[in-house]
Protein backbone atom coordinates (compact mmCIF):
# COMPACT_ATOMS: atom_id res chain seq x y z
CA UNK A 1 0.00 0.00 0.00
CA UNK A 2 0.96 3.72 -0.08
CA UNK A 3 1.23 6.58 2.34
CA UNK A 4 0.78 10.08 1.36
CA UNK A 5 3.79 11.08 3.46
CA UNK A 6 6.62 11.74 0.52
CA UNK A 7 5.12 9.33 -1.69
CA UNK A 8 6.80 5.70 -0.46
CA UNK A 9 5.34 2.54 -0.83
CA UNK A 10 5.29 0.49 2.04
CA UNK A 11 5.39 -3.29 1.68
CA UNK A 12 4.03 -5.56 4.50
CA UNK A 13 5.67 -9.16 5.05
CA UNK A 14 3.26 -11.27 7.32
CA UNK A 15 4.24 -15.35 8.32
CA UNK A 16 1.92 -17.58 8.16
CA UNK A 17 0.08 -18.30 11.40
CA UNK A 18 1.31 -15.38 13.26
CA UNK A 19 0.23 -12.12 14.07
CA UNK A 20 3.78 -9.78 13.74
CA UNK A 21 4.28 -8.34 10.62
CA UNK A 22 7.24 -6.55 9.20
CA UNK A 23 7.81 -3.34 7.16
CA UNK A 24 9.31 -2.51 4.11
CA UNK A 25 9.48 1.55 3.16
CA UNK A 26 10.43 2.02 -0.42
CA UNK A 27 10.45 5.29 -1.94
CA UNK A 28 8.02 5.69 -4.99
CA UNK A 29 11.36 6.16 -7.37
CA UNK A 30 13.27 3.15 -6.11
CA UNK A 31 10.01 1.06 -6.95
CA UNK A 32 10.55 2.71 -10.03
CA UNK A 33 13.65 2.04 -10.87
CA UNK A 34 13.30 -1.37 -9.96
CA UNK A 35 10.59 -2.02 -12.00
CA UNK A 36 12.55 -0.49 -14.55
CA UNK A 37 15.01 -2.58 -14.28
CA UNK A 38 13.19 -5.90 -14.67
CA UNK A 39 11.83 -5.01 -17.58
CA UNK A 40 15.40 -4.87 -18.90
CA UNK A 41 16.41 -7.99 -17.73
CA UNK A 42 13.07 -9.42 -18.89
CA UNK A 43 13.56 -7.53 -22.42
CA UNK A 44 17.20 -8.89 -22.71
CA UNK A 45 16.29 -12.68 -21.71
CA UNK A 46 14.09 -12.32 -24.57
CA UNK A 47 16.21 -10.95 -26.98
CA UNK A 48 18.81 -13.61 -26.09
CA UNK A 49 16.35 -16.55 -26.51
CA UNK A 50 15.32 -15.43 -30.20
CA UNK A 51 18.92 -14.83 -30.88
CA UNK A 52 19.20 -18.35 -29.75
CA UNK A 53 16.18 -19.50 -31.69
CA UNK A 54 17.32 -17.67 -34.82
CA UNK A 55 21.09 -19.10 -34.53
CA UNK A 56 19.65 -22.24 -33.88
CA UNK A 57 17.73 -22.11 -37.27
CA UNK A 58 20.04 -20.50 -39.16
CA UNK A 59 22.32 -23.39 -38.63
CA UNK A 60 19.87 -25.91 -39.48
CA UNK A 61 19.42 -23.96 -42.62
CA UNK A 62 23.12 -24.41 -43.50
CA UNK A 63 23.02 -27.50 -42.56
CA UNK A 64 20.48 -28.31 -45.17
CA UNK A 65 22.15 -26.12 -47.83
CA UNK A 66 24.99 -27.90 -47.21
CA UNK A 67 23.27 -31.48 -47.72
CA UNK A 68 21.89 -29.66 -50.87
CA UNK A 69 25.54 -28.86 -51.87
CA UNK A 70 26.79 -32.22 -51.03
CA UNK A 71 23.98 -33.85 -53.39
CA UNK A 72 24.35 -31.64 -55.99
CA UNK A 73 28.29 -31.96 -56.09
CA UNK A 74 27.69 -36.33 -56.19
CA UNK A 75 24.65 -35.72 -59.31
CA UNK A 76 27.51 -33.14 -61.07
CA UNK A 77 30.29 -36.25 -61.10
CA UNK A 78 27.40 -38.77 -62.38
CA UNK A 79 26.39 -36.64 -64.82
CA UNK A 80 30.14 -36.28 -65.43
CA UNK A 81 30.88 -39.93 -66.13
CA UNK A 82 27.91 -40.33 -67.94
CA UNK A 83 29.05 -37.85 -70.39
CA UNK A 84 32.31 -38.81 -70.21
CA UNK A 85 30.67 -42.99 -71.42
CA UNK A 86 28.79 -41.84 -74.02
CA UNK A 87 31.68 -39.80 -75.42
CA UNK A 88 33.20 -43.21 -75.49
CA UNK A 89 30.71 -44.59 -76.79
CA UNK A 90 30.88 -42.16 -79.57
CA UNK A 91 34.14 -42.65 -80.55
CA UNK A 92 33.67 -46.93 -80.03
CA UNK A 93 30.26 -46.30 -82.75
CA UNK A 94 32.65 -43.39 -84.97
CA UNK A 95 35.35 -46.73 -84.99
CA UNK A 96 32.77 -49.22 -85.68
CA UNK A 97 31.45 -47.31 -89.06
CA UNK A 98 34.85 -46.79 -90.31
CA UNK A 99 35.79 -50.65 -89.86
CA UNK A 100 32.19 -51.64 -91.26
CA UNK A 101 32.65 -48.63 -93.84
CA UNK A 102 28.85 -47.60 -93.24
CA UNK A 103 26.29 -50.09 -93.63
CA UNK A 104 27.26 -53.88 -94.05
CA UNK A 105 25.77 -55.95 -96.22
CA UNK A 106 26.76 -59.59 -96.98
CA UNK A 107 28.64 -59.75 -100.80
CA UNK A 108 30.80 -63.09 -102.06
CA UNK A 109 33.62 -61.19 -101.99
CA UNK A 110 33.96 -61.00 -98.27
CA UNK A 111 33.28 -64.62 -97.39
CA UNK A 112 35.51 -67.27 -98.14
CA UNK A 113 33.73 -70.47 -97.03
CA UNK A 114 35.81 -73.22 -94.89
CA UNK A 115 38.15 -75.21 -96.45
CA UNK A 116 36.79 -78.75 -98.10
CA UNK A 117 37.98 -81.50 -97.19
CA UNK A 118 38.80 -84.26 -100.05
CA UNK A 119 40.37 -87.20 -99.58
CA UNK A 120 41.66 -86.84 -96.27
CA UNK A 121 43.32 -83.38 -97.15
CA UNK A 122 41.79 -80.01 -96.38
CA UNK A 123 41.43 -78.05 -99.36
CA UNK A 124 42.20 -73.92 -98.96
CA UNK A 125 40.01 -71.43 -100.42
CA UNK A 126 42.71 -70.11 -101.68
CA UNK A 127 42.96 -73.13 -104.46
CA UNK A 128 39.36 -72.22 -105.19
CA UNK A 129 39.36 -70.76 -109.05
CA UNK A 130 38.16 -67.05 -108.72
CA UNK A 131 38.26 -66.64 -105.15
CA UNK A 132 40.59 -62.84 -104.62
CA UNK A 133 43.25 -63.05 -102.06
CA UNK A 134 42.58 -60.22 -99.34
CA UNK A 135 45.12 -58.21 -97.63
CA UNK A 136 44.91 -55.91 -94.74
CA UNK A 137 42.53 -56.38 -91.78
CA UNK A 138 38.88 -57.26 -92.40
CA UNK A 139 36.01 -56.71 -89.97
CA UNK A 140 35.25 -60.31 -88.41
CA UNK A 141 31.49 -60.87 -88.95
CA UNK A 142 29.35 -60.72 -92.55
CA UNK A 143 26.06 -60.04 -89.95
CA UNK A 144 24.75 -56.58 -89.04
CA UNK A 145 26.01 -56.32 -85.52
CA UNK A 146 27.34 -53.71 -83.04
CA UNK A 147 29.93 -53.96 -80.19
CA UNK A 148 28.14 -54.27 -76.99
CA UNK A 149 31.32 -53.84 -74.79
CA UNK A 150 34.03 -52.28 -75.49
CA UNK A 151 37.97 -52.30 -75.17
CA UNK A 152 39.40 -51.49 -71.80
CA UNK A 153 35.53 -51.84 -70.11
CA UNK A 154 36.04 -52.34 -66.16
CA UNK A 155 32.41 -53.29 -65.64
CA UNK A 156 33.21 -57.32 -63.56
CA UNK A 157 36.97 -56.82 -64.47
CA UNK A 158 38.18 -53.76 -62.64
CA UNK A 159 42.00 -54.47 -62.31
CA UNK A 160 42.75 -55.09 -65.94
CA UNK A 161 39.70 -54.25 -67.88
CA UNK A 162 38.17 -55.68 -70.64
CA UNK A 163 41.12 -57.01 -73.12
CA UNK A 164 38.74 -57.01 -76.38
CA UNK A 165 35.11 -56.25 -77.79
CA UNK A 166 31.94 -58.00 -77.65
CA UNK A 167 30.22 -57.94 -80.45
CA UNK A 168 26.20 -58.84 -80.86
CA UNK A 169 25.36 -60.95 -83.26
CA UNK A 170 22.71 -63.95 -83.90
CA UNK A 171 23.91 -67.13 -83.08
CA UNK A 172 24.96 -69.39 -86.12
CA UNK A 173 26.32 -65.80 -88.30
CA UNK A 174 29.66 -66.27 -90.40
CA UNK A 175 32.73 -65.46 -87.79
CA UNK A 176 35.94 -64.67 -90.48
CA UNK A 177 39.70 -64.43 -89.75
CA UNK A 178 40.59 -60.78 -89.31
CA UNK A 179 43.87 -61.35 -91.68
CA UNK A 180 45.96 -63.87 -93.14
CA UNK A 181 47.53 -66.44 -90.78
CA UNK A 182 48.00 -69.71 -88.86
CA UNK A 183 45.38 -71.47 -86.66
CA UNK A 184 47.54 -71.92 -83.52
CA UNK A 185 44.70 -72.71 -80.41
CA UNK A 186 41.59 -74.58 -80.88
CA UNK A 187 39.84 -75.12 -77.88
CA UNK A 188 36.33 -75.88 -75.86
CA UNK A 189 35.25 -75.28 -72.69
CA UNK A 190 36.01 -72.43 -69.78
CA UNK A 191 35.36 -68.83 -69.88
CA UNK A 192 35.81 -68.49 -73.93
CA UNK A 193 33.79 -71.88 -74.29
CA UNK A 194 34.39 -72.55 -78.06
CA UNK A 195 37.56 -70.58 -79.37
CA UNK A 196 40.39 -70.28 -81.92
CA UNK A 197 43.42 -68.14 -81.64
CA UNK A 198 45.23 -67.19 -85.29
CA UNK A 199 48.59 -66.05 -85.29
CA UNK A 200 49.30 -63.26 -88.22
CA UNK A 201 52.23 -61.67 -89.17
CA UNK A 202 54.55 -58.68 -87.43
CA UNK A 203 53.71 -60.45 -84.01
CA UNK A 204 49.58 -60.00 -84.94
CA UNK A 205 47.64 -62.56 -82.95
CA UNK A 206 43.68 -62.65 -83.35
CA UNK A 207 41.01 -64.51 -80.99
CA UNK A 208 37.15 -65.35 -81.28
CA UNK A 209 35.43 -66.80 -78.78
CA UNK A 210 31.77 -68.09 -77.57
CA UNK A 211 31.65 -70.09 -81.19
CA UNK A 212 29.16 -72.88 -81.61
CA UNK A 213 30.54 -74.60 -84.22
CA UNK A 214 34.65 -74.29 -85.81
CA UNK A 215 35.25 -75.02 -88.86
CA UNK A 216 39.58 -75.15 -88.73
CA UNK A 217 41.70 -77.35 -86.94
CA UNK A 218 45.42 -76.31 -84.97
CA UNK A 219 48.13 -75.65 -88.03
CA UNK A 220 45.64 -74.22 -90.49
CA UNK A 221 46.50 -71.78 -92.78
CA UNK A 222 43.66 -69.27 -93.42
CA UNK A 223 43.31 -66.24 -95.65
CA UNK A 224 41.84 -62.79 -94.52
CA UNK A 225 37.62 -62.98 -94.48
CA UNK A 226 37.68 -67.24 -94.69
CA UNK A 227 35.41 -68.46 -92.44
CA UNK A 228 36.45 -69.93 -89.51
CA UNK A 229 33.71 -70.34 -87.11
CA UNK A 230 30.20 -70.23 -86.69
CA UNK A 231 28.96 -67.28 -83.49
CA UNK A 232 27.45 -68.85 -80.72
CA UNK A 233 26.53 -68.43 -76.71
CA UNK A 234 29.04 -71.27 -75.44
CA UNK A 235 31.43 -70.50 -72.33
CA UNK A 236 30.54 -67.60 -69.46
CA UNK A 237 28.32 -65.87 -72.29
CA UNK A 238 24.73 -64.44 -71.61
CA UNK A 239 23.82 -63.60 -74.83
CA UNK A 240 24.84 -64.68 -78.72
CA UNK A 241 27.76 -63.29 -79.32
CA UNK A 242 31.35 -63.02 -80.96
CA UNK A 243 34.27 -61.96 -78.29
CA UNK A 244 37.37 -60.65 -80.38
CA UNK A 245 40.97 -59.82 -78.99
CA UNK A 246 43.61 -58.53 -80.99
CA UNK A 247 47.91 -58.79 -79.61
CA UNK A 248 50.88 -57.20 -80.74
CA UNK A 249 53.96 -58.66 -79.65
CA UNK A 250 51.70 -60.51 -76.49
CA UNK A 251 50.12 -57.13 -75.77
CA UNK A 252 46.21 -56.45 -76.21
CA UNK A 253 44.97 -53.88 -78.19
CA UNK A 254 41.98 -52.35 -79.16
CA UNK A 255 40.71 -54.28 -81.88
CA UNK A 256 38.46 -51.42 -83.08
CA UNK A 257 41.25 -49.27 -83.23
CA UNK A 258 43.31 -52.18 -84.73
CA UNK A 259 40.57 -52.97 -87.54
CA UNK A 260 39.75 -49.09 -88.57
CA UNK A 261 43.62 -48.73 -89.22
CA UNK A 262 43.43 -51.87 -91.93
CA UNK A 263 46.90 -53.28 -90.20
Amino acid sequence: MSSRRGRRWTVLFVRERETRSHRLALAEWKVGAAAGLLLLVLAAVFVAVGRGIQGAADRARMLELQAAIDRLQQENAHFGELAGRLEHLERAYGQLRRVMGGDVAPSERDVLLPAAVTDGRRRSPRDSPGVERETGALWPLVESSFVTRSFGDTVGVPFKGHVGVDIAVPAGSYVRSVSTGVVTRVREGGEYGLYVRIAHAEGISSLYAHNSWLFVAEGDSVETGEVIALSGNTGRSTAPHLHLEIERDGVPVDPLTFLARGS
